[in-house]
């Protein structure tokens, strides 16, 4: 089957907007760090611990990330008091990573503060610009995530270790 051309250029228009999405808005985060708080991965961390309490590999898992990230994520969290390390009941030789109370109140501070930015930075969109641009948003990386998987499967014929009941909680 042939791909109009149009349709290609239409996709590398697509791609080349995402891509460039993608690096504003970790630029964005980069500089908000330092009026808000944490941004990007240690953000996920305490997104993803305001659910439920993860070992730091589950993180990385559910993430998306290897360890090695989440590990540099964790140390600034934990010498901020915004996350406890706890003994795992089921394995005595691992921890349990917790968002704590002063954890809490700073993610949902932030959040409020962040949709507060957002909503003011999209005042001149209609409600269904808005509807609109949510649905794409989800649909895309819904199919970037089924292609990535479908490319991880085709390239690496050893499967990966089954995620962990805590990473299958993290990301359900």
């Amino acid at each position: 089957m042939s791909i109009p051309a149009s349709r290609t250029d239409d996709a590398a228009d697509l791609l080349s907007a995402v891509l460039v999405l993608v690096r504003t808005a970790r630029a964005v985060g980069h500089r908000r760090t330092q009026a808000l708080g944490p941004s990007g991965t240690p953000y996920a961390v305490l997104k993803t611990l305001a659910t439920c309490d993860a070992r730091a590999g589950d993180l990385a898992t559910a993430l998306g990330v290897s360890p090695s990230v989440i590990s540099r994520a964790l140390v600034p969290l934990e010498q901020a008091g915004l996350i406890e390390r706890r003994h795992d009941a089921d394995d005595a030789r691992a921890w349990r990573l917790t968002l704590s109370d002063l954890g809490r109140q700073t993610l949902e501070e932030q959040h409020a503060e962040y949709v507060r930015l957002f909503t003011e930075s999209l005042s001149d969109w209609d409600d269904d610009e808005l509807r609109n641009a949510t649905k794409a948003l989800v649909r895309l990386e819904q199919v970037i995530s089924e292609q990535a998987d479908s490319f991880r499967t085709a390239h690496n014929p050893i499967p990966l270790a089954a995620p962990t009941p805590a990473a299958q909680e993290v990301t359900a």
